[in-house]
């Protein structure tokens, strides 16, 4: 019964190095396919970071191909305006008489108007009365006024202008004392 013990004890020890060795190929199989899985990802990772790097790369030279052209619509849009200067520029003084010349300003004036509007440009006028808003107005003067009892606009001294409802240029105005 001894040498039974023994030689179970022996195929034990066998089975147990086996075991071992197995599960040593097992972890070192496992930690393989994890550097595997590892590395694909790292691949990945550098693939995803070059497309990014590409693509700000792209974007930032369509915003400045936008930012280069961005004014051709407006500018297309004068060209009209500025052909028709030149036409009444063009006129002979002699055969042109002066209440043509301020009809043809006129004409050419609204057209430049009619172009900056399609451009989404409002003028900024306020009339005499209308409350001063100092977003759009900017007071050069103070005149004395008792009509109003609030600071009011007394007089337009020059238009102003906004674009998409943003001041280009304040309305100067005279305001109440």
């Amino acid at each position: 019964m001894t040498e039974e013990m023994n030689t179970n004890q022996a195929g034990e020890g066998a089975d147990g190095e086996a075991g071992e060795m197995d599960a040593g190929a097992v972890l070192e199989a496992d930690l393989r396919k994890l550097q595997e899985e590892r590395n694909a990802l790292f691949e990945q990772l550098a693939r995803v970071q070059a497309d990014f790097r590409n693509a700000q790369k792209r974007l930032e030279g369509e915003k400045m191909t936008a930012i280069q052209f961005a004014n051709g619509k407006l500018i297309t849009a004068l060209l009209p305006v500025i052909d028709n200067f030149e036409r009444g520029i063009g006129v002979d003084p002699s055969k042109a008489d002066a209440a043509s010349v301020l009809k043809g300003l006129e004409i050419v004036h609204d057209q430049l108007i009619a172009a900056l509007r399609q451009q989404h440009v409002e003028e900024i006028a306020p009339e005499p009365g209308m409350a001063f808003d100092p977003n759009q107005h900017q007071a050069l003067m103070q005149q004395a006024d008792d009509r109003y009892k609030e600071l009011a606009v007394t007089q337009l001294l020059q238009k102003g202008y906004s674009l998409h409802g943003r001041v280009l240029r304040p309305a100067q105005v005279a305001v109440n004392a």
